[in-house]
Order: structure tokens, then C-alpha cells, then sequence
């Protein structure tokens, strides 16, 4: 069994190129390549090591959304983080949850990096310590005036001056106990307010956890969107590739597709264009009778330079716009010498 020396995977026998990098096997590798190659790879290692870390750029993402969350229970005396529609999607939670971790996860795939079943977990956790810290930023920001009025403007004595039913001092776990027991719902429309409803400690407690599940469920979901509509490098796993459009086809002219797929596999640029060209809807003017289409994109990895055809599927949705179909994208690796004349013609047109 053979191996690609560029990125170490198998290849059958009799190939002209690696299947999954698309270097070409029966080019000679230059040795001031390969020194050239060292040398910035040994560049990149000291930048990535000077560079600030995806845990300090979390650290950014947890911090504003605790300032948000306290900044706008302070001036406007609301829990947009609790925020819930119907009184079971918590809403203020997602988006929370979603800002928590935004920083992380545009850090980490900045870099070119995939996220992880760690970035994953690492993200879980960033959002628990998130919503700890809000809720006890809410308990320092809680003030009682001489008229016995909650606020979160720091008028009157700190919360931690006065004591419950039960005569116990409320510290932050009594405090969080007695919210339990006496927090009130309120009824928006328009955003107003227009009643308070008195809620049981169940329900009060069922709208806790409710929060919760909300801001971990926005954390998972930000981590999620961060590589949405990218095509990750199958060689270097270093980067996201950079696509540029070549033409967009029919999904029904099936013979035609498959005879792209063996101009790519053959290195045959001039007739995989030349079938691009022949059928791209919108140089044939059918695109109104489309129903569902393969995008044709040429992609470049920005750091190790493999090319790749990307065919997204396109469907529409009955609302007049189109959806991606994931699970239908084509990502083909191809040679350097396609990839070079298929980005001039993208520079060309």
C-alpha cells in the first residue's frame, strides 16, 4: 500500500494524484520547497504561540455577556436574560448563551480549526461560569429603598442588610432561595409590561431551569452556526477553504453531473468548464424553472494551497428563497494544475 507524501493518505494503485489532497504523485517535490515549506510552517508555530489563546478570547465573549445582562437589568430594571415567549422558549437565555460563546467559537475557526468535541464541552462550561456570574452580579446590583422597593440602580441598603420570613440574613444562597418563593411573572405586549402574575415556587424554579437549558442550548448553537456554510481542508485541517463561484447547474441534468465528476477525476480542466458553461442555468435563462441546483465552487485552502470543487445543493423552500441541503454537498479534491486554471478563470471572468 502507497501513501501520499503530502498528507499521508492511502492511495490505490495507478494513481496519477492523491484522492485526498489532490497533490500530484508523479511531480518531483522540489528541495527548496521543502525548505521554503519548513521555514514557514517554523514562522507560523512562533506566531501561534505569541498569539492570544481561544480560553482568553472566551474570556471576552463571557465578560460581555455578563455586562449586557447586568447593564440592562441596572438601566432598565428587567431580566432580558430571562426572557421567555409563552412561558416555555427562553429566548433571553439562547441569546445569551449564543453571545457567551460567540467569541470563542469565531476565534477557534478564525484559526482554521474545526470545533471539537472539546470546544464543545469547553463551551458548556464557559456558559455555566456565565450564568453563575450574571446571576450573582444580579445579587450585588440588588437594592432595597425606604419604601421597601427593589431596584437595581444602587439606591437605598444593599439586599445583604435585610432578612427573610425566616429572619435569615440574605447572603446569595438565601437570596437566590427567596427569589424562588416570591419572584413575580410579568406579561409583556409590545414590550410593556401590562401585569404581574404571583408564580409558585415550582414554577419559579421550573423557569430557572428553564433559563439554563436556554443558555446552554444558545452556547451549543453558537458553536454550531461558527461553520455553517464553510468547507473545512481535508489535507492541512488547518483552515477553511476560500471559494469562488464557477456556475451553477440543474440537479436534474444527472449525465452531465456525472461527467463533471470524471473531468475532475481525469484533471480534465477545458471540459469540466466547457460543461459548466454549456449548462449553467442562468446562461441558458431556465432559472425560473429551476427546482434544485448544484453551485459549482472552485476552493483554495489559504494555508496549505489544495484546491477543491465544491458542489452545493440548493432546494427551495415555497417561500421564494432556497435552503442548503448539507447532507448533498460534493467536495472534491483536485490537482494544482486544475486548480491553477480554474482560478484564473475565475480572475478571468
Amino acid at each position: 500500500m502507497n501513501f501520499c507524501p503530502t498528507c499521508g493518505g492511502k492511495l490505490e494503485n495507478k494513481s496519477n494524484f492523491c484522492p485526498i489532497c489532490g497533490s500530484e504523485l508523479n511531480s518531483p517535490v522540489e528541495p527548496a520547497n521543502i525548505k521554503t515549506s519548513a521555514v514557514m510552517n517554523g514562522k507560523k508555530e512562533k506566531q501561534a504561540k505569541k498569539a492570544p489563546t481561544a480560553y482568553m478570547f472566551g474570556l471576552i465573549g463571557m465578560f460581555l455577556s455578563v455586562i449586557i445582562a447586568l447593564g440592562g437589568l441596572s438601566l432598565a430594571d428587567f431580566e432580558f436574560y430571562s426572557f421567555s415567549l409563552w412561558f416555555v422558549i427562553p429566548v433571553g437565555g439562547i441569546a445569551f448563551g449564543m453571545i457567551t460563546t460567540s467569541v470563542y467559537c469565531w476565534r477557534i475557526v478564525n484559526k482554521g480549526y474545526k470545533p471539537s468535541r472539546k470546544n464543545y464541552l469547553v463551551s458548556l462550561v464557559m456558559v455555566l461560569i456565565t450564568f453563575f456570574f450574571i446571576q450573582y452580579g444580579e445579587y450585588q446590583i440588588t437594592y432595597v429603598t425606604d419604601d421597601n422597593e427593589v431596584n437595581h440602580q444602587f439606591t437605598g441598603d444593599h439586599i445583604s442588610n435585610f432578612m427573610d420570613e425566616d429572619d435569615n440574613v440574605l447572603t446569595f444562597n438565601n437570596y437566590f432561595a427567596y427569589k424562588l418563593k416570591n419572584s413575580e411573572s410579568s406579561l409583556m405586549y409590545r414590550g410593556s409590561e401590562i401585569s404581574e402574575i404571583d408564580s409558585s415556587t415550582g414554577y419559579n424554579l421550573f423557569s430557572w431551569s428553564l433559563n439554563l437549558v436556554g443558555f446552554l442550548l444558545g452556547g451549543l448553537f453558537s458553536v454550531f452556526l461558527s461553520t455553517q456554510g464553510k468547507t473545512h481542508c481535508m489535507a492541512c485541517k488547518r483552515a477553511y477553504v476560500t471559494e469562488h463561484r464557477l456556475g451553477e447547474m440543474s440537479s436534474g441534468k444527472v449525465v452531465e453531473l456525472q461527467k463533471l465528476v470524471q473531468a475532475i477525476e481525469s484533471n480534465n480542466f477545458n471540459t469540466f468548464i466547457d460543461i459548466i458553461n454549456r449548462c449553467d442555468i442562468f446562461n441558458n435563462n431556465d432559472s425560473e424553472a429551476q427546482e434544485e441546483s448544484y453551485i459549482i465552487k472552485i476552493g483554495a485552502c489559504p494555508n496549505c494551497k489544495h484546491g477543491y470543487i465544491i458542489m452545493r445543493n440548493y432546494s427551495p423552500n415555497g417561500q421564494g428563497e432556497y435552503n442548503e441541503n448539507e447532507n448533498k454537498k460534493i467536495v472534491l479534491p483536485i490537482t494544482g494544475s486544475f486548480a491553477t486554471k480554474a482560478l484564473s478563470f475565475v480572475e478571468a471572468a
